[in-house]
């Protein structure tokens, strides 16, 4: 197994925008990745934070280069612009980092509650495509276990936090007095993080929240679930205009407010400033609009002093999420490395008897005038020789199977015998 991506850790956000693979193009990236010529399976992660694949691949390293040209490839980007951004994991690593995803630990705001329905999805959808088989398969269910145990055993999701929590939390700090009430507030987006947005403001205290999204049936929906009022895309601008802070959260593929229309919304605004955060990837902000007098426009860049100041006792817990990790990850080395020795001993055992009737059927003719009894005898004799003799290899392979270096003696036998044909799943 192959891990190879970037994450907000490695990359900015323009970067991070530029190999941004939406819900609608996944499907095709999933086939577009099972093309190439190491990749066995796969599972494509994109979230605002990430894009990873997550990969069986049958070479290390010829597998990880296919990952990196599909990147190329499929999101249309000079590897020279990505390469010093990505990391490579694999193996027992590309595991622990997977099962660190879905708890929750390798997130923007530590403990947050949105990957974990992030990681599943993505494995439904690599699953609905049929690229997805049973080690791969077996990895994320065990991935899914990790993260909820992370979250019910211990508190690092309590007092859950969001990159939409982090925006308002940014947000109250651009006031001098703190806090959100008084302030009108439009959230753009009516999806998952547009609700944790409105959400985290009711907490905070603002009371004038207006929705606006590009389907408004949407937008009247989370509107009236949360008791605040709704416009319709169309009037986005006066939206803007009567805002003091805008909270961007949509899927759309590229910019959605341009500089010229915040330029004619703030134009009467009187020294009135108005805050911008901008929380998708890709970026539903033109950086342009930073230069905009009067208006100022934070993006995901933005957030990070915000949470790591906003962390705390969910760094405590960090600890204890670790040593879940690391009894998963031993339960799952040792059911795939028991999953590979059955298919060695069976080849073993097969290629073993298949040598034992090949040499009785060259000496059928020597043997063709003892009685039946006698055949039976001579029959039975060379299988017990051939079990006493596997005995011994078998019953180590057994013993060391669950260790570290068990994989090494499996690999030693199917070298040794040549069975790597034969136990071939």
């Amino acid at each position: 197994m192959v891990v190879v991506g970037l994450n907000h850790k490695t990359a900015p956000i323009g970067l991070l925008e530029r190999l941004t693979i939406n819900g609608e193009d996944l499907p095709k990236a999933l086939h577009q990745l099972a093309m190439y010529e190491h990749v066995l399976e796969g599972v494509v992660l994109s979230t605002c934070n990430r894009t990873e694949v997550y990969a069986l691949v049958s070479k290390f390293h010829g597998g990880a280069q296919d990952i990196r040209n599909f990147f190329a490839e499929f999101c249309h980007v000079a590897p020279e612009d990505f390469s010093d951004h990505l990391y490579t994991y694999h193996d027992e690593s590309a595991l622990r980092h997977l099962f660190r995803v879905a708890a929750g630990i390798d997130s923007m705001v530590v403990g947050e509650s949105e990957i974990l329905g992030q990681v599943r999805r993505a494995y439904q959808v690599a699953e609905s495509e049929g690229v997805v088989h049973r080690l791969l398969a077996a990895a994320f269910r065990q991935a899914f276990r990790v993260g909820k145990r992370a979250r019910t055993e211990t508190g690092v999701g309590r007092n859950p936090s969001s990159v939409s929590s982090a925006a308002v939390e940014l947000a109250k700090q651009a006031f001098s007095d703190g806090t959100l009430g008084g302030k009108r507030v439009v959230i753009v987006g009516a999806g998952k993080m547009g609700r944790l947005a409105a959400d985290a403001l009711a907490s905070s205290g603002a009371r004038d929240v207006t929705v606006v999204n590009r389907t408004e049936e949407r937008a009247q929906a989370l509107a009236e679930s949360l008791n605040v009022g709704s416009m319709p895309f169309e009037q986005l601008r006066e939206a803007i205009a009567a805002a003091d802070i805008l909270i961007c959260s949509t899927t759309a593929p590229g910019p959605v407010i341009d500089k010229a229309c915040v330029e004619s919304a703030v134009a009467n605004r009187r020294n009135r400033e108005l805050f911008i955060v901008d929380i998708a990837v890709p970026r539903d902000v033109d950086p342009a609009v930073a230069e905009v007098e009067g208006v100022v426009l934070r993006d995901i860049d933005d957030l990070r002093s915000v949470v790591e100041a906003g962390i705390g006792t969910r760094v405590s817990e960090i600890a204890k999420v670790e040593d879940i990790l690391s009894e998963e990850l031993q339960r799952f080395l040792v059911w795939e490395r028991e999953g590979e020795l059955a298919p060695t001993i069976s080849a073993l055992v097969s290629k073993a008897d298949e040598v034992r009737r090949v040499e009785l059927a060259a000496a059928e003719k020597r043997l063709q005038d003892l009685s039946p009894d006698q055949q039976d005898a001579v029959d039975h004799l060379t299988r017990r020789i051939i079990s006493k003799f596997l005995h011994g290899p078998i019953s180590r392979a057994k013993e060391v199977s669950s260790s570290k270096q068990g994989y090494l003696y499996v690999n030693a036998l199917r070298d040794l015998f040549e069975l790597d044909d034969e136990s071939a799943p």
